[in-house]
């Protein structure tokens, strides 16, 4: 397996994040961009799970970036609704892949994150629906600020995008303080969710929403993970 290691600096100066680059095997004719890297690498087995789903034709030829989330605090910071690390997500590592593959149509892109990293990937498909045609949200934390993504996307255009969203049957505390900033989790993971998935619905977005068996856990993320890319990417098809 061919993946690269790099670090990336944003065009402000503000971010310096290392990436796990892996190449497609063929011509790509989408892009998989996933926040926190570490998990998505070391513990869920994400890039030998897209390299087999390409070999068997499930999905199309894809070139993927895996993102570190740099520490704890930077997470919390990155993974709020920052619209600044937005940016950096849309245009420069964006950029940053296209520069490396050519020929992928302007909005053929993924995003995907998971817990807090969830929050942050369809935050950024929202309001960079430009480029991010694709989203997988894994357990996403859409609790934060007392559900305010839930307000913004009630408020922003009806779009075709597509959402995978899922959430543990386990996912049941609340009252929760989160280290090392102490976000405030008021409400449980499933209920925040679920009000998530019913304003989509209302927006007219395709989504799918996945109760699995099981907490907030990489297990869990990882069981669904070769569904979830199918789902949202498909089949290479004839005309690809």
């Amino acid at each position: 397996m061919n993946l690269e290691e790099y670090t990336v600096v944003s065009s402000t100066g503000e971010y310096t994040r290392d990436v796990w680059y892996l190449p497609s095997e063929q011509k790509p004719r989408k892009i998989c961009l996933f926040l926190d890297g570490e998990y998505y690498v070391n513990q869920m087995d994400a890039p030998a799970k897209l390299i087999a789903l390409q070999r068997e034709g499930l999905i199309p030829p894809v070139v993927c970036l895996f993102v570190s989330h740099l520490n704890g605090e930077a997470r919390h910071d990155d993974y709020t609704c920052n619209e600044r690390y937005s940016r950096f997500i849309a245009e420069d590592l964006i950029a940053w892949v296209r520069n490396r593959n050519s020929g992928i149509a302007a909005n053929e892109c993924l995003i995907g994150g998971l817990s807090l990293s969830g929050l942050q990937a369809a935050y950024t498909a929202i309001i960079a629906h430009e480029i991010f045609m694709f989203t997988l949200c894994q357990s996403g934390s859409l609790w934060w600020n007392k559900e305010w993504l839930k307000s913004f996307v009630q408020s922003c255009p009806t779009r075709g995008d597509k959402f995978w969203i899922s959430v543990g049957d386990q996912e049941t505390d609340s009252r929760v303080v989160h280290p090392p900033t102490d976000l405030v989790q008021a409400v449980d993971q499933i209920s925040a969710v679920e009000r998530f998935v019913e304003v989509l619905k209302l927006k007219e977005r395709t989504e799918h929403y996945h109760l699995f068996q099981g907490g907030h856990d990489p297990v869990c993320w990882k069981d669904e993970f070769s569904a979830a890319l199918q789902w949202l990417l498909g089949p290479l098809s004839d005309e690809e």
